[in-house]
């Protein structure tokens, strides 16, 4: 028999590049090729020209909602201003009524009829060449004071209609547009002014209405949004833009949204620099054009793909998918150790299939052979070492008679027990070696059955039973490397044999427990307890005993330590504790 890892010969291919073979022609080229050129047939002409038109129209698409959202934002500037402008022009009619010029009675009747028919507005007062209320269209509980306002002063400095901005109306309690006319004496002499709140929310009321889908909002000269700002995800408008829309009448920019989506924004003058409509709109995506220009960038290529699809699907499945799904039911066969099997149907495959397939072979017979030789090596391999351990357990039987006779010619007790107690050790590895015979796995080998048997042939060999000795066994499924099992084996059965020996001296009967485990931090555990009568107390004159010498060589073989001291239960214990090597723990 032999054990060599050299393969007998086979034919083989060629490696060497000496004698190249000729080159193929293009319909029988390789399957990457066939399918590169079957893709790049199909879908190339579609990609590009669905590419340059959806890009086209695309960007007329994305230049006619910026047309489209700045001729709504024109609107509704436009309605807007139209109320401001109105505003103005109602109070330069009124300033030239008499009684309104005067104030009293008269004039807050008059300042009241207008207001009836004017619900944009909040209130309209007559303001005083000193600030204050000369009259209102809406009583006033307390008089009011304006002669501190910036309205009122940049009113009277500049002799102009103008807008100021947000704020509270003193009179409503009502968000409103500040609208300052003044007025003037025929001599032109300022003689006050008149005021009136545009409510914002009528003003908010003709953007929405105006601007359509997109979302509008009101900018104070500061910049800052006098609408909800969360809606257009903007909180200030820049300076500049302020600045280009009055120059060109509209300024367009795009930023993100509330959610991070690009969005295009217009920005339209109401009045001079003091008041801006707004407004937002979410800007085209590539993507979503795409899908919502279903006459021109989805319908047909829809059918280009669909076509390519078919075509790349039948080809993929008649060149490549059939027979992948053989060679993995060849793959399976040869998994389940059916190495005899041959890839016959591969003949009529392309060519990197067969050469796939004639490897599949090669590999099944390689396998095979070694697998063969692999298992004939083992095998003998593990005869040799259980006929090592039978012929050890044989030897040291031997050795045990020998010393037995040699027993029955010493007449020395000391020496006789001397010798017993070699010949118990004897027997102890002679049963080690036995039960490394009979297991199945000589390297690693199931502590549980393993400790089980030894305890019990030690326990039947020591006469346990004869002496009403009961042995309760804790072994738990570890796995142990064979060579680490054998101190292990040895500690045990030298500290069962210490007990039966000392620990039921004059006693009928008791209990022997071996307990074998794995702990938390991955070390064994292996204890001998017993109930017995307890070791007695050591004396330092007295050399240490065999026993106590051979569970310290055992530990340090083990790279562990070991304990030997009284139990709960008064009798004595004897424990090992070393560590698991990878490879070694509970069974799974």
């Amino acid at each position: 028999m032999t054990t060599s890892g050299t393969q007998p010969s086979r034919p083989q291919k060629a490696e060497t590049g000496d004698a190249a073979e000729p080159r193929a022609p293009f319909w029988r080229v390789g399957l990457r090729a066939r399918l590169l050129a079957v893709i790049t047939l199909a879908l190339l002409p579609m990609l590009v020209l669905s590419a340059v038109y959806t890009q086209a129209r695309f960007d007329a698409a994305r230049e006619t909602q910026r047309e489209l959202l700045a001729a709504r934002a024109e609107l509704t500037a436009q309605s807007q201003r139209q109320v401001i402008l109105g505003a103005g022009a109602m109070m330069s009619a009124l300033a030239q009524q008499a009684p309104v010029r005067l104030g009293g009675a008269l004039c807050a009747r008059a300042l009241a009829q207008a207001l009836a028919d004017q619900p944009v507005y909040a209130n309209i007062m007559r303001i005083s060449a000193t600030g204050h209320t000369a009259c209102s269209a809406e009583p006033l509980e307390t008089p009011v004071r304006f002669d501190e306002a910036t309205w009122f002063t940049e009113a009277r400095d500049t002799g102009r209609f103008l807008v100021g901005a947000l704020e509270i109306d003193p009179v409503t309690n009502g968000a409103i547009i500040r609208a300052v006319s003044p007025v003037f004496d025929p001599d032109g002499a300022f003689s006050g002014a008149l005021t009136t709140g545009i409510r914002l929310q009528a003003l908010q009321q003709l953007g929405r209405e105006r601007a359509g889908e997109a979302r509008a909002a009101l900018v104070d000269r500061e910049g800052r949004l006098l609408t909800e700002s969360r809606e257009l995800g903007l909180t200030r408008v820049d300076a500049g833009l302020m600045n280009t829309a009055i120059e060109a009448g509209s300024a367009q920019f795009t930023r993100s949204g509330p959610e991070g989506e690009p969005r295009i924004y217009v920005l339209v003058p109401l009045l001079s620099t003091e008041l801006y409509a707004l407004l937002a709109e979410p800007a085209p995506q590539f993507i979503d054009f795409a899908f919502v220009d279903i006459a021109g960038t989805i319908l047909l290529p829809l059918a280009m793909l669909a076509l390519a699809g078919t075509v790349i699907w039948m080809a993929t499945d008649i060149m490549v998918l059939r027979w992948l799904r053989y060679m993995r039911r060849l793959a399976d066969a040869y998994g389940r150790g059916r190495y005899s099997v041959r890839s016959l149907r591969a003949a009529s495959a392309p060519a990197e299939i067969r050469e796939l397939a004639d490897a599949f072979d090669t590999m099944a017979a390689s396998v095979a052979e070694r697998d063969e030789a692999l298992t004939e090596a083992l095998g003998y391999q593990e005869m040799l070492l259980k006929e090592v351990h039978h012929r050890v357990k044989n030897n040291l039987q031997i050795i045990t008679s020998l010393i037995n006779l040699q027993m029955r010619a010493v007449d020395d007790p000391a020496a006789a027990k001397v010798l017993g107690d070699a010949q118990t050790r004897i027997n102890a590895l002679a049963l080690v070696h036995r039960s490394l015979y009979e297991a199945g796995d000589v390297s690693r080998i199931n502590l549980k059955p393993f400790f089980e048997d030894l305890c019990g042939l030690t326990h039947s060999a020591l006469g346990g039973q004869e002496r009403a000795i009961t042995l309760h066994t804790d072994i738990s499924p570890a796995i142990l490397d064979a060579e680490r099992c054998i101190p292990l084996a040895l500690f045990v059965t030298e500290a069962m044999t210490n007990a039966y020996k000392h620990a039921f001296e004059g006693r009928a009967q008791g209990v022997l427990t071996v307990r074998v485990y794995v702990s938390t931090d991955d070390k064994l555990i292996a204890e001998v307890s017993d109930d017995g009568v307890g070791a007695s107390q050591p004396d330092p004159s007295r050399r240490r005993g065999v026993g106590g010498a051979l569970f310290d060589a055992f530990a340090r073989q083990l790279g562990g330590s070991s304990q030997a001291g009284a139990t709960a239960s008064g009798g004595h214990g004897v424990t090992l504790t070393f560590p698991l090597q990878e490879g070694e723990g509970l069974a799974q």
